[in-house]
């Protein structure tokens, strides 16, 4: 049994923790909601962790966020489910981290015409593949689930302009600071 388990969908994002933290209880998962719920049922299986931490990179829906970025997710939906059927998975605060809505998608870009109407009072929002699945599987599952994003683009970026290294740099600083 592990205390906090750290999640990554690849290995790239999970390098910038097992550089500084060899030690770190981490597991990759695969990208894309459907990859990682089942690496994240395997995971949770096999170590039997208190509390799962999903690591991950992600793109900015606006202007809020800069690239290498950390944030805190704190609530999170499958963008292409109708309404009827989308689920909000919430998580408290627990770290000094900004705080920001995901978005979980298929397809980079696919956040951008779920969104309603942004206002200067809502969390930002960033685009990723993996977290309303790896929620849902922690809910099921009674594990307490934390979220963290680092900034790599802004939302319709060329990829060439994505600053991936920075992002999964600062996303190892923040995550080995969470398994202290």
């Amino acid at each position: 049994m592990v205390s906090t388990l750290l999640l990554f969908p690849t290995e790239t994002e999970a390098a910038g923790l097992r550089h500084r933290r060899r030690d770190a209880a981490s597991a990759v998962i695969g990208v894309g909601m459907a990859e990682a719920a089942a690496g994240t049922a395997h995971a949770i299986a096999t170590l039997h962790p208190r509390r799962v931490v999903l690591c991950g990179i992600a793109g900015v829906c606006g202007g809020e966020l800069c690239a290498g970025e950390v944030v805190e997710v704190v609530d999170d939906s499958v963008a292409a489910l109708p309404a009827a059927y989308r689920r909000s998975y919430r998580s408290p605060r627990r770290t000094a981290l900004k705080a920001a809505r995901a978005v979980t998608v298929n397809a980079v870009g696919e956040a951008l015409p779920s969104l309603p109407q942004q206002t200067g009072e809502e969390l930002p929002v960033v685009e990723q593949m993996e977290g309303a699945s790896v929620a849902a599987v922690c809910a099921a599952l009674g594990v307490e689930y934390m979220h963290i994003r680092a900034i790599s683009n802004r939302v319709g970026d060329d990829r060439g302009a994505w600053r991936v290294a920075d992002a999964v740099e600062a996303l190892g600083a923040v995550a080995a600071e969470l398994c202290l």
